[in-house]
């Protein structure tokens, strides 16, 4: 599945493609059904749509006397390219649904949004020698979980909250040894039951800015240098510990 998403920021046109979608999770919510990333025309938010999901009663099981509902998807799209010189954070998440049905006591308690940005920055990028060395680093742009206190409601529904800790991403300087990949999961839950139509989406407002760093690779949450390389050299060393104890007849 590949998407060519147009980004226009601080006067230049770039475009971002996407190379790849990863389900993360169950919910009937896989690339193959269907997983929708796109920017506004004025780049100001960016959407996941996850067509085929849907509030459901769970049943019974192991114990579990069912009867609530739930919703949720997780997806990671990887782009290959980014704008240069720039930098951004969430302000806030949007969920939409088509049709929600919530009667007799139907109370939807819990809707959740996380987005989490990995980058992936080659250091030997040419002339490229074995073992290929990147240098890798993540943060949680967005995680929040809110009460919507929805009751007795039939209709077309959205709800909207602020990212309370807004965290900037790494500054893009548009290194074409970078994999940029960005994690969307959505989820909802509700007592007592509940359904809706097929189609949950999320809407979530940018905040761009222009910037400059040396080495995006200052920047993250979680850092780990020269990952791929110590993987490989682990694996190297578990293999030749093999052949020292089967030594060859």
């Amino acid at each position: 599945m590949r998407y060519i998403l147009p980004v226009f920021v601080a006067s230049a046109v770039d475009a971002i493609h996407s190379v790849s979608v990863v389900s993360s999770n169950a919910y009937t919510c896989n690339a193959v059904s269907g997983v929708d990333v796109a920017f506004a025309s004025d780049e100001k938010s960016i959407t996941a749509s996850f067509p085929p999901i849907a509030l459901t009663v769970e049943a019974p099981a192991h114990g579990y006397p069912g009867g609530n509902s739930s919703v949720g998807c997780g997806a990671t799209v990887e782009f290959e390219d980014w704008p240069t010189g720039v930098r951004f954070a969430i302000s806030g998440v949007t969920w939409h649904t088509g049709r929600l049905n919530l009667t007799k006591g139907n109370l939807l308690h819990s809707l959740r949004a996380k987005v989490d940005l990995v980058v992936e920055h080659e250091t030997n990028t040419y002339p490229l020698h074995y073992p290929i060395v990147k240098n890798y680093a993540s943060a949680t742009l967005l995680d929040v979980d809110v009460d919507p206190a929805l009751s007795d409601f039939q209709g077309k529904y959205e709800f909207s909250t602020k990212n309370p800790r807004p965290y900037w991403s790494t500054c893009f300087n548009g290194y074409l040894a970078n994999t940029t990949k960005i994690s969307f999961q959505l989820g909802g839950s509700s007592n007592g039951g509940g359904t809706s139509q097929p189609g949950w989406s999320m809407d979530l407002g940018l905040i761009w800015e222009s910037c400059y760093a040396p080495n995006e690779t200052i920047w993250g949450q979680k850092v780990i240098r020269g990952w791929e390389s110590c993987t490989y050299r682990e694996t190297n060393s578990t293999i030749k510990r093999s052949k020292a104890l089967y030594p060859m007849q």
